[in-house]
């Protein structure tokens, strides 16, 4: 096929009509993408005493979302041209049922990372599959699907950390974690009936929306060529490094301060319900501005502030370093955002978002390690805070270096111009 951006404007169709079930299922994976993670953090110190283990298993418990998400994500788009997105949502979503359920029958520590990888390698390609679902559903209304897309995702994140003490305290932390299961299995039911809806309707309006898209034979070799896939990788990638660092120590670094546990989650919860609330507005605004590099900037700034402030007055003011440090992290759903912006074509989006999200998470895997194990080696914060500095050193270099929404089909369309005279 030739490779050619569509700059052309998609019809705009009726929200429900037709895409209900699309609809609701976006949004209930979008819960899962996170709830194995941060509905566990809180309890690690709790089930370290009950199994053994220190802070060296809880830096590693924070590598592992990165590592599984870049693993499997590097790998969904092969899974994708096999199988097709829905199928694909499917297979990632009973995945992470099972290990979700399996991961509360654990007896020691081997058995609860082993099956916290399942679950995560089910997050990891249903976190890819669902940027490119979005637009193969809803090319008409990106922004605000993107929008229900990540407000759900934070909300997946904010309410097992936030329910997680106490629920441990009263049903025990086996239950606690294994219930998310539950959504995890909804959303893959939902899957399951929007593909029979899509086959059992076919000259509906979707199928007219994918037929308008024009043809891009864009293979994941692609991306490995483009500048502008590869910027927004580096920038997911130090992003989700910051976001992992806070979602596992977050909690130790409060409690340090003398807070008690439960409060450690509170302000987990807060700090990504902040984040939550500025994403009802971030992907419009992302979508709408031609240079999103401000944006970029200003939490990057967040970031900073943030920081300082829980590094040098962990106590005197709390919940405003962590309201900053969550307004600092809607970054996360900038970058997601930038996933299909940066592409045109259910196709492209596709291949950009195993990209980014795969070698995106490999770049985010050793922040969580590092950062703790830093700790352990100084006996102080001091040498983990200079590592987050050099992380968002970086993210200042890739925001200045997003000036605009360019595609991964520009750069191919590009390549084929300047290739096709010397054929």
């Amino acid at each position: 096929m030739t490779a050619t951006a569509s700059t052309h404007r998609p019809v705009r169709y009726p929200l429900w009509a037709g895409r209900t079930t699309a609809l609701f299922a976006i949004a209930v994976s979008a819960l899962n993408l996170r709830s194995a993670v941060t509905s566990l953090s809180p309890l690690l110190h709790g089930i370290g005493t009950e199994f053994g283990f220190g802070a060296g298993t809880i830096g590693v418990f924070g590598m592992l979302p990165p590592a599984c998400f870049a693993l499997f994500g590097v790998l969904t788009p092969v899974l994708i041209r096999r199988i097709g997105l829905e199928y694909t949502a499917i297979v990632a979503l009973l995945i992470t049922t099972a290990g979700v359920a399996l991961r509360g029958l654990s007896g020691n520590t081997s058995s609860l990372i082993l099956l916290s990888i399942v679950a995560l390698a089910g997050m990891g390609i249903a976190g890819v599959v669902i940027p490119p679902l979005v637009r193969e559903y809803f090319p008409d209304r990106l922004a605000l699907m993107s929008s229900v897309y990540l407000i759900a995702l934070h909300l997946g994140a904010l309410l097992p950390p936030l329910l997680a003490v106490p629920f441990a305290n009263s049903i025990g932390w086996r239950l606690t974690i294994a219930v998310w299961a539950v959504v995890a299995a909804l959303a893959a039911a939902l899957w399951a009936i929007t593909d029979r809806v899509r086959r059992d309707r076919p000259h509906h309006h979707v199928n007219q929306l994918e037929a308008d898209a024009k043809p891009v034979g864009v293979l994941p070799r692609h991306a490995w060529r483009s500048p502008t896939v590869w910027n927004l990788t580096v920038l997911f990638g130090m992003t989700s490094w910051n976001v992992f660092i806070l979602f596992t120590w977050l909690p130790t670094l409060i409690i340090d301060a003398g807070h008690t546990a439960e409060f450690g989650g509170t302000m987990v919860s807060l700090l990504i319900g902040v984040s939550m609330i500025i994403g009802v507005f971030a992907p419009t605004l992302t979508i709408r501005l031609r240079n999103p590099a401000p944006l970029v900037e200003a939490c990057v700034l967040l970031y900073v502030i943030g920081y300082a402030g829980i590094a040098m007055a962990p106590r005197s003011a709390t919940v405003l370093w962590v309201i900053l440090l969550g307004a600092a992290s809607s970054l996360f759903i900038i970058a997601t955002t930038m996933i299909n912006t940066h592409s045109s074509t259910p196709a492209g989006s596709a291949v950009a978002s195993g990209f980014v999200q795969g070698i995106g998470g490999a770049i985010a895997v050793l922040g969580p390690l590092l950062f703790g194990l830093l700790h352990t080696w100084t006996g102080t914060w001091g040498a983990s805070y200079a590592l987050v500095g050099a992380s968002l050193t970086i993210l200042t270099v890739t925001g200045i270096r997003e000036r605009r929404h360019r595609t991964l089909e520009d750069d191919i369309s590009h390549w084929e111009r300047y290739e096709q005279p010397q054929q």
